[in-house]
C-alpha cells in the first residue's frame, strides 16, 4: 500500500471532515425541547436531504441509515483502487447480513428489512446464490463462514449459536485483512476491539453464571490479552481483573469501564469507554497527510456521529433529561 496514492483522497477527506457535527451542535441538540427541534437543527447540516424524505419523527432511523449509505458510497469513490480501507469497516455489515440470511432460512421467516446494504457483497445476489445452493458463486470466505455456521446449527439445533460462530469468523477475517495492509492503526484498532469485546464477554458471562467451557467457546482470537488469562479470570473480582490486565494498550479505559460497570451494573457504561478509546485511537489520523488512515478514521467518526444522533433521538422520544442523555453520549472525532 503506497502512502502517496492517498494524497488526493486525504485532501478530499479533510474537506468533508469540516462538515462533521461539532460538540456545540450536539450540545444544542441534547438541550432541545423535543425531537422536532433536533430535526430543525439537523436541517442545517448534511442530514437535510434525509429529513426531507420522512413525514414522522418516529422514522428517524431512515435518516440515519440513508446517511450511512451515502458516507460509504462517497468514501468508496475517494478510496479508488484501495477499497480495502473501506472494506475493513464495511465487513461487519457483510457478517450481519450472513446472520440474517441464515436466520431467515432456519426460522422460515422474511427478515428482509433487517439487511444492511453497505457491505462488500451484493445482498440480493448472495441471497439468490444461497437459496439456490449455488455456493460456488459465493466469495470463498463467506461461503466457508456459511458452511461452518450451518454445520454448527445441524449439530446443536441452536439458532442463537449463529451469532457466536459468525462473530468469531468475522473477527478472524477482519484481523487477517488488517494485517495484510501493514497499517499500524488498522491492526491496533482490530486487536484493541477484540480485547475490549473479550473482557466485556467475560463480565457478561460472570453476570449470567455460565461456565468456563462456554467462555472458552465464545472468546475471540487475535487480541493482545491472552485468551487463557481471560478464561482464568472467570471467578475473579472486578478489582482483580483490573489489576490483572493493567499492562495493555487499553488498560486505562478498561479500568474506567470496569469501575463504571461496578457502580451501575450496566454493560452499556463499559461499552461507552470502549467506544471512546477507539475514537481516541483514530484521532491520530488528523495529523496524517500521506496514507489511508484519514479515510478509515472519517468513516469511524461518521458512524460514531450517527450513533450519537440515534441516542439523542431515542432519548427525546422517551422524554429523557439532557443530563441522562449526556451520560450516554460517545466522544466525537472533532
Amino acid at each position: 500500500m503506497d502512502r502517496m496514492d492517498f494524497v488526493q483522497g486525504v485532501v478530499r477527506t479533510k474537506v468533508i471532515e469540516k462538515r462533521l457535527l461539532s460538540k456545540a451542535q450536539i450540545d444544542r441538540m441534547v438541550d432541545a425541547k423535543d425531537i422536532d427541534e433536533v430535526f430543525r437543527m439537523l436541517n442545517e447540516t448534511e442530514y437535510s436531504n434525509g429529513i426531507a424524505n420522512i413525514s414522522r419523527s418516529e422514522d428517524y432511523e431512515k435518516i440515519l441509515s440513508e446517511e450511512l449509505k451515502r458516507v460509504y458510497k462517497l468514501m468508496r469513490e475517494i478510496a479508488k483502487e484501495d477499497q480495502i480501507v473501506v472494506d475493513l469497516l464495511a465487513l461487519k455489515y457483510d457478517y450481519h447480513n450472513l446472520k440474517v440470511l441464515l436466520k431467515e432460512k432456519i426460522l422460515n421467516t422474511d427478515l428482509s428489512q433487517n439487511y444492511i446494504p453497505i457491505g462488500t457483497i451484493d445482498i440480493q445476489k448472495l441471497k439468490n446464490d444461497f437459496l439456490t445452493d449455488n455456493y460456488e458463486e459465493i466469495k470463498k470466505e463467506f461461503r466457508e463462514a456459511l458452511e461452518t455456521a450451518i454445520k454448527d446449527y445441524d449439530e446443536t439445533n441452536d439458532p442463537q449459536r449463529i451469532d457466536i460462530v459468525l462473530d468469531k469468523i468475522y473477527f478472524s477475517h477482519l484481523y487477517k485483512m488488517a494485517k495484510s495492509t501493514g497499517i499500524e492503526l488498522f491492526i491496533e484498532y482490530v486487536e484493541d476491539s477484540i480485547d475490549f469485546i473479550n473482557v466485556k464477554t467475560l463480565i457478561r458471562i460472570k453476570k449470567q453464571n455460565k461456565d468456563i467451557n462456554f467462555l472458552e467457546d465464545v472468546l475471540l482470537p487475535n487480541g493482545k490479552i491472552d485468551k487463557n488469562d481471560i478464561v482464568l479470570s472467570l471467578n475473579d473480582s472486578i478489582d482483580i481483573i483490573i489489576n490483572k490486565f493493567k499492562n495493555y494498550r487499553i488498560s486505562e479505559e478498561l479500568k474506567k469501564g470496569l469501575e463504571s460497570y461496578q457502580e451501575t451494573n450496566h454493560l452499556s457504561d463499559f461499552e461507552k469507554y470502549m467506544d471512546d478509546y477507539l475514537m481516541e485511537l483514530n484521532k491520530r489520523s488528523k495529523n496524517i497527510i500521506f496514507g489511508p488512515e484519514p479515510i478509515f478514521s472519517y468513516i469511524i467518526a461518521k458512524e460514531t456521529e450517527i450513533k450519537v444522533l440515534r441516542i439523542i433521538m431515542v432519548s427525546k422520544l422517551n422524554d429523557l433529561s439532557p443530563e441522562d442523555i449526556r451520560e450516554r453520549l460517545r466522544d466525537l472525532y472533532v
